[in-house]
């Protein structure tokens, strides 16, 4: 049987053809998947890592206040009360001082003697300069009295001070003065402290402190 050449080289041509297109795809398979670009993550975990900021130790920020901070500026405050007071007893040497309050333009500072005489000078908000007085107070004949006991108390105007910043150690003290509590002499002062204000109470024998309340 005779078998036609042209019949039998089609097959063969197309089979080589069919192969070689094989081979092609095979091999430009990988190279397309190199060259496709990486999908970029847009997760919210991502975004979220982008956009949280982070903080060093040294970088983090510092609160803008402190209990520590307070205390140091209370504690400035009532330096200033303590040199207005020295002050005013360097100018009356013979005195006792018995009142510190806070003014509008520094403080006014009472001051006794033996006698039961009675002085006012006031000084600047820093206690460093007398800016009014001496003046004489006139005390009546009962004052006299209690300026004459108040001159032979133990616990003088600066063992008061440090009697209250040992109480309340953030306080700033507007006032101290010596006062008669049923018979009994004790150091009065108005603290500040934080937004309440406070009446302590201090024994003007021995120091303790009496009483400690908020004011109404």
């Amino acid at each position: 049987m005779k078998i036609s050449i042209t019949r039998l080289v089609k097959p063969l041509a197309l089979t080589a053809a069919t192969a070689a297109a094989v081979a092609l795809v095979s091999c430009s398979a990988p190279a397309e998947q190199a060259t496709t670009p990486a999908p970029v993550p847009t997760s919210s975990a991502s975004q979220s890592a982008e956009t949280t900021p982070s903080y060093s130790a040294s970088a983090r920020p510092e609160a803008s206040s402190s209990p520590s901070a307070s205390a140091s500026s209370a504690a400035e405050g009532n330096d200033a009360l303590l040199a207005a007071a020295g002050l005013a007893a360097q100018e009356m040497s013979d005195g006792t001082v018995v009142s510190i309050e806070a003014e509008r333009d520094g403080w006014e500072v009472h001051v006794v003697t033996s006698d039961g005489g009675e002085q006012q000078l006031r000084t600047d908000p820093a206690g460093a300069r007398v800016i009014a007085g001496p003046t004489d107070d006139r005390p009546d004949a009962d004052d006299r009295a209690d300026n004459k006991e108040f001159t032979q108390t133990d616990v003088d105007y600066e063992a008061a001070v440090r009697a209250i910043e040992k109480e309340i150690p953030s306080g700033q003290i507007n006032e101290l003065s010596l006062d008669f509590e049923n018979r009994r002499a004790v150091w009065e002062a108005d603290v500040s402290t934080g937004s309440a204000q406070r009446s302590v109470q201090i024994d003007a024998t021995n120091g303790d402190v009496l009483s400690n309340r908020i004011d109404d």
